[in-house]
């Protein structure tokens, strides 16, 4: 029962389903509060946490392929090369002490690993779609995508990571690293490992690739080696000019209080 994946459509949880929506309720309430708790460690601890998350992820992983080679599946169902999959690389990237490869690591983390990781689990088109909610593949998709969104969102609001422009050079060294091998292996052996072959039922997506092959792989790749880096900078942007702001007004509140304070105590003084 656990390896088998052929069921109808009833036995299906789906996407934007009762299932779905008790799956996000979860993922969102399980987030705030590990978060939350987590931001009371030191950087030391959080090393440590990361590097059982590493664990965890890459044991969880062989596991998977094991399960799937053991089943005859294809080279695309079991080789960790799509998106979401280069998680496990970047976060034992993230462990390094190589200042290059640690900021490679670091930069997908945060600027690439928390939109991957929402954006899978609001349409989880690989488990949901063919899968029930309490199928090992559902929980594993969802479990993993946590972890990924949880890494992320960690090292950001503890200041770990906060991206620069320069780090452009490192988000973008990671992606295209992964993605060249990726295409190289899609050409040679006929998959579609990270998608950038040809779409996976997303019909604008297929409209592009239909109209032109190569301008589908190219868009798919500068939406992942670009596009996200730069959105997530220009969301890093905003909540820093929101920070200043209110920093700034409540050093101004602060100050008009305590003026209002001396007043106050001089206007008594003077009553008496």
């Amino acid at each position: 029962m656990y390896t088998y994946d052929h069921f109808t459509q009833e036995q299906v949880c789906g996407v934007f389903t009762p299932w779905h929506f008790v799956a996000l309720a979860v993922f969102t309430i399980a987030m705030v509060i590990a978060i939350d708790r987590a931001k009371r460690l030191n950087e030391k601890q959080i090393w440590w946490l990361m590097f059982a998350i590493a664990v965890l992820v890459t044991v969880e992983e062989i596991i998977k392929i094991a399960l799937r080679l053991s089943k005859g599946e294809g080279l695309y169902a079991w080789v960790p090369l799509y998106f979401c999959s280069l998680f496990i690389y970047a976060i034992w990237f993230a462990l390094c002490k190589n200042k290059f490869i640690k900021n490679m690591g670091n930069s997908f983390l945060v600027c690439g690993g928390i939109v991957a990781s929402l954006c899978y689990t609001i349409y989880p088109t690989t488990s949901l779609l063919s899968l029930p909610i309490w199928h090992p593949a559902s929980l594993h998709g969802l479990s993993f995508h946590w972890l990924m969104c949880f890494t992320g969102i960690l090292l950001y609001v503890k200041g770990i990571y906060r991206p620069k422009k320069k780090d452009f050079v490192y988000y973008l060294s990671f992606t295209t690293l992964f993605t060249v091998i990726t295409y190289i292996i899609n050409i040679c052996c006929g998959v579609n490992l990270m998608f950038i072959n040809w779409p996976y039922e997303v019909p604008i997506l297929q409209k592009i690739y239909d109209a032109w092959h190569f301008g589908y792989t190219l868009l798919v790749y500068l939406a992942q080696s670009v596009a996200l880096f730069w959105a997530f900078y220009g969301f890093d942007q905003l909540v820093q000019k929101r920070s200043k702001k209110s920093a700034q007004e409540e050093v101004v509140n602060n100050e008009q209080n305590s003026w209002k304070g001396v007043f106050y105590w001089h206007w008594a003084n003077l009553k008496l």
